[in-house]
């Protein structure tokens, strides 16, 4: 625990909620634009894999954001503070920064390249200079969060009192019951109620659960693409599939990372090995398939001649490829047995 009169505890305010600024500054910055074909359809970043980097950051950004929440509604200035919950979300705060960045170093890569350059017109100009002011942005958080790491917390965020975000989420919650009023009991008793059956449940399987969640992510924003775009079915349903294992890649990989869940039953050995290649295989194959238009030669088409058949393909080689790989690395190395 901090106490409450450290004076490090005071030098976060400014970097922590600057990231969630930027956080939302980017969505604002990404989503209308994509959303607006005058603009976007003339951006140097409209192909892929430059649009890869952005579908998936304009979703993953802001839901970083959001778990950050909670776990900074609990920083109370008149308490101490838990060295483990800041240590968490700062850690939340450095992916929510690098994944601005990695996004806004594509689109400048785009632009170095003149990727897209028959279709430049007034509303690129627009683009880039929006660009230019997202990165001067970034660069000040970068300066502010890295003034926030000067101290290093000393903590095991896997021991018995480390609150996870699903315990500080429940925390939180309820400490707004009492804007209920008379009806707080029942509320209280029913978070505990949500804890003890749902949270349980997501404590003893968290990528299934995360798995879940992302489906439901992945239908709802492939869906949507296929419909304002007019794919076909078999299209959009592919859309869907990789946007879903995409974002439970990108969640599963970030979740130990930032504290999600603190699992009731970890995995060890060669299953946990099986699960790690499963993720690593959910985010690898993203790059195959945002750089299809030069990988076509793999399963034997051309990119005029490659349809939802031959993506499928591609993407399915490229899975195996990636899980066996980094299956056979983990064994080789026995990482994560009960000796190591």
């Amino acid at each position: 625990m901090i106490p409450v009169d450290d004076r490090w505890r005071r030098t976060l305010r400014w970097p922590v909620f600057a990231t969630l600024a930027l956080a939302t500054v980017f969505f604002l910055y990404v989503v209308p634009v994509k959303e607006t074909p005058w603009l976007f359809d003339h951006a140097p970043w409209f192909n892929d894999p430059f649009d890869v980097v952005i579908s998936f950051m304009m979703l993953f950004v802001p839901l970083v954001a959001a778990i950050c929440v909670p776990r900074i509604l609990m920083c109370r200035r008149s308490e101490p503070l838990a060295a483990a919950r800041i240590a968490d979300v700062l850690r939340g705060c450095q992916l929510v920064v690098a994944c601005v960045s990695f996004t806004l170093a594509s689109e400048w890569s785009a632009l170095a390249i003149r990727e897209n350059r028959r279709a430049w017109n007034s509303a690129t100009w627009i683009q880039v200079g929006l660009l230019a002011v997202m990165t001067v942005i970034t660069l000040v958080v970068v300066v502010a969060l890295r003034s926030a790491r000067n101290r290093q917390l000393k903590t095991s965020r896997l021991s018995e009192n480390a609150p996870d975000w699903l315990a500080d989420s429940l925390a939180w919650l309820k400490t707004q019951s009492r804007l209920f009023g008379p009806a707080q009991r029942p509320v209280v008793r029913g978070l505990t109620y949500v804890n003890d059956t749902v949270f349980s449940v997501v404590r003893r399987h968290p990528l299934w659960s995360a798995l879940g969640a992302c489906t439901l992510i992945g239908f709802a924003g492939g869906i949507n693409q296929g419909i304002r775009e007019g794919y076909p079915p078999s299209v959009t349903i592919l859309a869907s599939l990789l946007l879903a294992f995409g974002m439970f890649g990108l969640v599963a990989s970030s979740g130990h990372y930032l504290g999600l869940v603190h699992s009731s039953a970890p995995s060890r050995g060669s299953r946990r090995r099986r699960i790690d290649a499963a993720v690593v295989t959910c985010v690898g194959v993203l790059v195959p398939f945002a750089f299809r238009y030069h990988l076509w030669w793999m399963v034997g088409t051309t990119n005029a001649a490659a349809g939802a058949a031959q993506i499928t393909e591609l993407v399915a080689l490229s899975a195996v490829v990636i899980f066996t790989l980094t299956l056979g690395v983990e064994s080789a190395l026995r990482t994560h047995s009960t000796s190591h």
